[in-house]
């Protein structure tokens, strides 16, 4: 199914052609682009050669002569030499606070194997006063060279006197160190949703803690940042950000605080990226409890929600929640029970991951959010868990239709053709990460096999029943490719068009998408799912003036040359936000 595209480029022309004359002398344009090769993304996905820009809207698109005749004595005009000129991209799923502010004491070491990441603890441990916790965030098993979690044996051998946590989202492992001082024994119990993973035959902790963080004692925050260290942090981010491409982005999981930042940033003038911003919701309690919550969530001053609050700059967007484990840790909620195996130490054979909330409590939040004019969406990794999230979005569709919202599932791994199905019917859409395919793809085959990989992102299949859109999940580091998750939009175009691992080998190869789809998934696609498509995600007359001009021709230069896409010039509102030198 496609999703609904607003007026297209004839029109555009036509505009222009009608009014161009008076335009020029009364209302000239403040930025052209000419002479470009301009892929509009409109419903035809049509190609021209020029764009005009004025107080921040495109007011013309079509050949240089006919949007030339909008030039005015102080129009900027920039010649494009021939360059591929496009929509800024959109990520559908960043986490820009905290990827921001990860590296603002100094850079993070990237670990690629075990040896790397003891030879760290080891380094830190020699740095460290015996009993300061050593901490490592985010480092998923399956980009270790061993495929696996390293084990609480190894993480004594070389930090005995230091409690240690190797960290991995939802999951992750400590040493005895970090046992002993949290008081963690065969007694300790599991807290609701999660499981201090014992060993079988003896009883005694393994370390590895599934959604039980909340059992160790003492491990740090991420450090003491400033409200000024911060916001010049995600500055910083978000000139990486234009640099690369991007001029819009949703922040999929923000706190009052996080929007407070954007909004600050915003009237300032400072803020060359649009975010659209999804409130964290705690979906925990009675309804009474729930109702109260969402009341608080829109704030006294109404810009806190509900979804659609706000301007072009910073818009509120869906709840979101989080409803399994991840995939990349071993703890998402599965349909079949999880192998047993080294790289997420699984020794139970009925294990199937992590349900963080009952299906009952997820129909009664869903159902007072959609009263309350909320879209949602659910960080829903495994299959078991999009059941459920279906499930609860059927139940409240009977109660308040949904399918005008465009709820959405986050990650959606692995839907199936009878989810597929649902989701058409519901108007449901998916936030997917095809960074995940080429990095962690690899180890997934190993440990769940082909049969159950045959539902791993199937970009092609998802396009035929709904609307998908490409995001990253970037929450550690600033580098495009090593961050983690990697947020490079190009990376990620070249993911869905070839589906390569970068273990070796593609994976599904009929799923992949042609280049003009993969392109959708980063522009249209993701304005639909946040209800902007009428103003964003093509170059098209009325829509805001965002768009970028590229190093080479991205329709048609060597396949695995789409990775390496340089940006020439990134136009926020028709103003310059970065130009490479």
């Amino acid at each position: 199914m496609k999703p609904f595209l607003p007026v297209g480029l004839l029109t555009g022309i036509l505009l222009v052609t009608a009014v161009a004359p008076v335009a020029a002398q009364n209302h000239p344009a403040d930025l052209i682009v000419h002479n470009g090769r301009v892929l509009t993304v409109d419903a035809k996905f049509s190609t021209t050669e020029a764009v005009a820009i004025r107080e921040g809207t495109i007011v013309a698109v079509g050949t240089n002569t006919e949007v030339l005749k909008l030039k005015g004595e102080k129009t900027r005009v920039i010649d494009a030499q021939g360059h591929t000129v496009m929509p800024g991209l959109f990520d559908s799923h960043t986490h820009p606070v905290g990827a921001a502010t990860s590296e603002v004491g100094a850079p993070l070491p990237v670990l690629r194997s075990i040896p790397e990441v003891l030879e760290y603890i080891r380094k830190r441990a020699q740095e460290l006063p015996e009993g300061r916790w050593i901490v490592i965030r985010y480092g998923f098993p399956t980009r270790l060279k061993e495929a696996r979690f390293p084990t609480k044996a190894e993480l004594d051998s070389v930090a005995p006197k230091h409690p240690v946590l190797y960290h991995a989202g939802p999951a992750g492992i400590v040493n005895s160190k970090a046992l002993e001082i949290s008081g963690i024994t065969k007694d300790t119990q599991d807290p609701p949703a999660g499981q201090v993973v014992k060993d079988e035959k003896t009883g005694e902790p393994t370390g590895m803690l599934r959604n039980a963080y909340g059992v160790l004692k003492g491990v740090p925050g991420d450090g003491d940042i400033t409200p000024n260290q911060r916001r010049a942090a995600v500055k910083k981010l978000f000139a990486l950000y234009n640099q690369h491409g991007l001029t819009s982005i949703a922040d999929r999981n923000a706190p009052r605080s996080h929007l407070d930042l954007y909004l600050a940033l915003h009237k300032d003038g400072e803020l060359t990226v649009r975010v659209n911003v999804a409130r964290s919701f705690n979906p925990n309690g009675s309804r009474e409890d729930i109702i109260k919550r969402l009341d608080e969530l829109v704030g006294s001053d109404g810009r806190g929600g509900p979804t659609g609050a706000g301007d072009d700059w910073v818009r509120i967007g869906p709840i979101k929640l989080f409803l399994d484990g991840g995939m990349l840790n071993g703890s998402a909620y599965m349909r079949q029970p999880w192998p047993r195996g080294d790289t997420y130490q699984i020794t139970q054979d009925d294990y199937r991951g992590l349900l963080f909330v009952k299906p009952e409590q997820l129909q009664m939040v869903v159902e007072e959010a959609a009263k309350r004019k909320w879209q949602l969406t659910a960080h829903c990794a495994g299959e078991g868990a999009m059941d459920v999230l279906l499930d609860a979005y059927e139940f409240v569709d009977k109660i308040t239709p949904i399918k005008q919202r465009r709820f959405c599932i986050t990650h959606a791994n692995f839907p199936s053709q009878l989810n597929l199905e649902r989701c058409q019917r519901l108007g449901v859409c998916a936030d997917i990460q095809p960074a995940w395919l080429y990095k962690d793809g690899g180890t997934l085959l190993q440990v769940l096999g082909e049969q159950r990989m045959r539902w791993f992102q199937p970009y092609k299949t998802w396009l035929d029943y709904t609307t998908i859109g490409g995001g990253s999940d970037h929450m550690i580091r600033y580098d495009p490719f090593d961050s983690t998750n990697p947020w490079s939009p190009w990376l990620g175009i070249w993911v869905a068009v070839t589906r390569r691992l970068e273990a070796g080998g593609v994976h599904l190869p009929g799923e992949a998408l042609t280049r003009e789809q993969a392109i959708r998934l980063y522009t249209i696609n993701n304005a639909y799912l946040h209800h902007e498509e009428n103003i964003k995600g093509s170059l098209e007359v009325g829509k805001l003036g965002d768009l970028i001009i590229l190093d080479r021709d991205l329709m048609k230069c060597p396949v695995d040359e789409i990775r390496g896409v340089k940006v020439l010039t990134t136009v926020v509102g028709g103003k310059v936000v970065y130009e490479a030198k």
